[in-house]
């Protein structure tokens, strides 16, 4: 695919001031400082039944969207003015792509991703055109092992994830017998599969694996095959809100079990309102308690000030932070070229609202922190903070 002229323009003649300010959109006025326009890109879902999660995390970049606008940052004398283009993915592939396109089309200078499934679709695409692309929610470790030095996630994978907890389950909650449901997509079959080999390893038997449709709210044929083989538990592959449906279903059959789900931005107050307070659900999440984070009290506030009715999803979190390193990257960089951004971010570390950010050669996040969330009552409790060997 061949790289916008514009993009051209930026890598070719980065050390040329002027030139670089007709290339990239760069505006002056007699007695003002010039100014340029860094535009980046954001894929999420913004309709259908991901759509809350989508808005969640783009109000999370334009927060930091904002913040670093007020930084004056400079490239060659010239104030950058950052501004975000998103456009809805709808949680598809193909849609993605096209989105993808649009964007290449606009001129991003990097690309922020939610799902495994938009994220791997249209990696190649970027690769091509040497932009950044960070993933806020892509748990599929096959994102980063394309062998393209321009992806970079930010959080822990689903080979680390979700081994974990097929551990935590076994040897700290005592359960031997599992049932395993998918969704069929990328992340969810990927986290089931890895979920089965951690708990498999660590001794415990799998009563039964199930992949369901990533649109259906329909359960009961599943659902009742693990009834009839009285599964301890049942791990859910796929995402929260439809983890919910499947709780509500499991209940109205009569199953009494412990529901298990990792890494699908679970721990929020929208599932415990969905499910009525039903408890025995567990969570696994690649983050840190927020209370222990330095930032969130202030990110909180600024938060529900600039976006009020909008729950945070744990993606907001990482979608603040990847805006806010770009910046920073700029910054260091001094350059606007795509190419010099990818390099930057694989060689500095980044203190960020989730904790410190540094990428490995694959461009995962170095030492991703894990944590276990159970639901009680209308709360989410933390059980247990675990990291990765």
């Amino acid at each position: 695919m061949a790289v916008s002229f514009h993009i051209m323009c930026i890598r070719l003649l980065a050390s040329f001031p002027l030139l670089l300010a007709i290339g990239a959109g760069m505006v002056s006025a007699p007695g003002r400082a010039q100014e340029v326009t860094a535009y980046i890109g954001f894929l999420a879902p913004q309709s259908g039944s991901n759509q809350e999660r989508g808005v969640s995390m783009v109000n999370g970049a334009q927060l930091a969207i904002d913040e670093i606008n007020k930084k004056n940052i400079k490239v060659n004398n010239a104030r950058v003015n950052f501004q975000l283009i998103v456009q809805d993915d709808r949680f598809n592939a193909n849609t993605g792509k096209l989105a993808a396109q649009y964007l290449l089309k606009r001129n991003v200078l990097a690309v922020v991703c939610h799902s495994s499934t938009v994220c791997i679709a249209t990696a190649d695409i970027f690769q091509s055109a040497h932009i950044p692309q960070i993933s806020v929610g892509a748990t599929n470790h096959h994102f980063t092992q394309l062998g393209y030095n321009n992806v970079f996630r930010m959080f822990g994978h689903s080979e680390e994830g979700g081994i974990l907890f097929g551990q935590y389950a076994y040897r700290d909650l005592k359960l031997y017998n599992i049932a395993v449901i998918d969704d069929k997509t990328p992340s969810g079959s990927a986290m089931a599969d890895q979920f089965s080999d951690g708990f498999k390893k660590a001794g415990g038997f799998i009563a039964g694996r199930y992949s369901v449709s990533d649109k259906t709210s329909d359960f009961n044929e599943a659902l009742a095959s693990i009834k009839e083989k009285k599964a301890d538990a049942i791990f859910w592959g796929g995402t929260h809100l439809q983890a919910a449906n499947m709780i509500v279903n499991a209940k109205r059959l009569g199953l009494t079990t412990r529901f298990l789900n990792a890494m699908n931005g679970m721990n929020n107050q929208n599932v415990l309102s969905r499910v009525n307070d039903v408890g025995n659900i567990l969570s696994l999440e690649s983050d840190q308690p927020r209370d222990k984070l330095a930032k969130w009290k202030s990110f909180e506030k600024a938060y529900t000030t600039s976006f009020p009715g909008s729950y945070i999803d744990v993606s907001a979190l990482r979608a603040y932070d990847a805006i806010q390193i770009l910046g920073d990257a700029i910054k260091s960089s001094n350059s606007l070229d795509p190419q010099k951004l990818a390099e930057t971010l694989h060689t500095e570390k980044f203190k960020g609202l989730t904790g410190p950010i540094e990428f490995d050669q694959e461009g995962n996040l170095k030492n991703p922190v894990f944590t276990v969330y159970e639901s009680q009552g209308t709360e989410w409790k933390i059980v247990k903070v675990v990291k990765a060997d």
